[in-house]
């Protein structure tokens, strides 16, 4: 078969389920390009042949297996193989027959099937959560959760959820720190919405395409007189497009901090609540790590640590060396789950950073460091990149630097933001537990061990991706540090600066 994207496969994997088994598929995607080289494991069984040749500007996939399966097992095989994706929806997921193009999203999860007169096993529940067309369908196979989607909109266990985006598709993936200030108008016309940019105008008949979101990549922002469909508005923002309707204002066309600030504070409402994660409520825990040697900034470190907002936190505290009362952490324990690793001076800080995993019960690991700033948002950010970006490694772009010598912050957007990358900022990495371990784990050195983790992810043929730095502010204090770049290096090519901190509720250093 051929078909213009790899979106156009997701959605044929969704609508094929129930259909005769086959043994092998050929797909011919017109356009595609791998970030970074990348190519995805199909993470299907029996694989007896696979093949990806790239042609023109697309690519042909051929992938066969040794029985007979449903054919969305197979396209769902080959999404997998073209786009990015995370499987962290938890226990099994299965898909039934009849469901709409509109679950494509659900396709990078798509590894079993349901057809009608599908047996239960007598001895093993046949699925997790199901989803399905109509409540009716497959009534007497056993589940814990049903997931209806039809044309009315998702409901999960007879709950009707807001699921507007595809993650893989309405996304800021190429949105700059500093942002150009175009304006488009939007107008509903006939059924459809008309974008008017200054390259010409989009139309959008249906969902925001992937070519659709490109184009909008240039827009900061986009004007309706009456307020937009919360359909198209959602998908709009969640890639990052600044929506204002009726009499409100733009932030000034100068001010990058202020049109920065609106588009993230945008994409992340419409990412967490109409994407299929937050339908499914699957958002993965997450243990934020720190390893201190320093004492005197474990006061600094503990606040910031205190007002992290994510619904499924653990805090690991790595004492590397440093000796305090327990009851330092009391104030912490009463927000968030805490544990506290004493670590032996002696021990290279890698090492340390290690043994403070192991600890970790979240299915993900951030690391922060001890005098770095962190808005409440932060693990949000993180999350949500890793959604949409589908890396293993994900971070933030090294835009504000607080140079103490010179009490001045720089932005200094040097690296571009929303792209997959070879370089993030070193305070920022998450990654899974399991895929951490799989990289083989901090390596146990004393210096550069965010840049030896990104090396390891990079030799394995891992993902990186580099999301925005807004909410992280790193700090050069003339101390000592594990990286070795002067503090002259982030005083050049700044494009602003501010004395002192900056006070800004997007880093959470706002004063009151």
């Amino acid at each position: 078969m051929t078909v213009p994207g790899v979106l156009a496969v997701a959605h044929l994997a969704i609508t094929s389920i129930g259909s005769p088994p086959i043994r092998s598929v050929r797909v011919r995607v017109g356009t595609w390009r791998a970030p970074k080289g990348w190519v995805g494991d199909p993470r299907v069984a029996g694989v007896r042949e696979i093949s990806l040749r790239p042609r023109r500007d697309g690519v042909e996939v051929n992938l066969s297996v040794i029985d007979p399966v449903d054919p969305s097992l197979l396209l769902a095989a080959v999404v997998r193989m073209l786009r990015p994706t995370n499987l962290d929806v938890g226990p099994l997921m299965t898909l039934g027959p009849g469901l709409p193009p509109e679950a494509g999203s659900l396709a990078g999860w798509l590894t079993d099937a349901a057809s009608i007169g599908s047996q239960p096993n007598a001895h093993l529940r046949r699925c997790d959560s199901l989803v399905i067309s109509d409540e009716a369908a497959l009534a007497d196979l056993p589940r814990s959760r049903t997931i209806v989607v039809d044309g009315a909109g998702w409901r999960v266990d007879g709950e009707s959820r807001a699921v507007h985006i595809d993650p893989a598709v309405h996304r800021p993936v190429g949105r700059r720190s500093i942002p150009s200030g175009i304006v488009a108008e939007a107008v509903v016309d006939g059924g459809a919405l008309r974008l008017a940019l200054p390259e010409g105008t989009v139309i959008v008949t249906g969902d925001l395409a992937p070519t659709d979101v490109h184009r909008l990549r240039s827009v900061s922002g986009v004007s309706a007189r009456d307020p937009l469909p919360e359909r198209w508005r959602a998908q709009l923002e969640a890639s990052g497009v600044v929506v204002i309707d009726g009499a409100a204002d733009f932030p000034e066309p100068d001010d990058a901090l202020a049109w920065q600030s609106a588009s993230v504070h945008a994409r992340r409402s419409a990412l967490r609540s109409t994407s299929p994660m937050g339908a499914l409520a699957s958002w993965p825990t997450v243990s934020v790590v720190l390893v201190t040697h320093r004492e005197r900034f474990l006061d600094h470190a503990l606040a910031q640590l205190a007002r992290i907002e994510y619904p499924r936190l653990q805090v690991v505290i790595g004492l590397h060396g440093v000796e305090v009362d327990d009851r330092t952490f009391d104030a912490l324990q009463n927000v968030h789950d805490v544990a506290v690793q004493r670590i032996p001076s002696t021990t290279p800080f890698g090492a340390a950073l290690q043994l403070a995993c192991d600890r970790a019960d979240g299915t993900l690991v951030t690391k922060i460091d001890d005098d770095d700033h962190y808005a409440p948002e932060h693990v949000w950010d993180l999350v949500l990149a890793r959604m949409y970006s589908g890396a293993q490694l994900v971070g933030k772009a090294l835009d504000w630097i607080h140079v103490e010598a010179e009490d001045i912050t720089a932005f200094r957007p040097v690296y571009p933001a929303e792209s997959f990358a070879t370089f993030v900022a070193g305070g920022t990495l998450l990654i899974a537990k399991a895929d951490l371990a799989a990289f083989g784990g901090w390596r146990p050195v004393p210096k550069s061990v965010d840049r030896a983790l990104i090396e390891q992810v990079k030799r394995a043929g891992g993902l990186i991706y580099r999301t925005h730095g807004l909410g992280y502010v790193y700090v050069r204090h003339g101390d000592e540090h594990t990286a070795v770049v002067r503090d002259e290096h982030f005083l050049k090519e700044n494009s602003s600066r501010w004395p002192g901190l900056i006070s800004h509720e997007a880093f959470g250093t706002a004063t009151p």
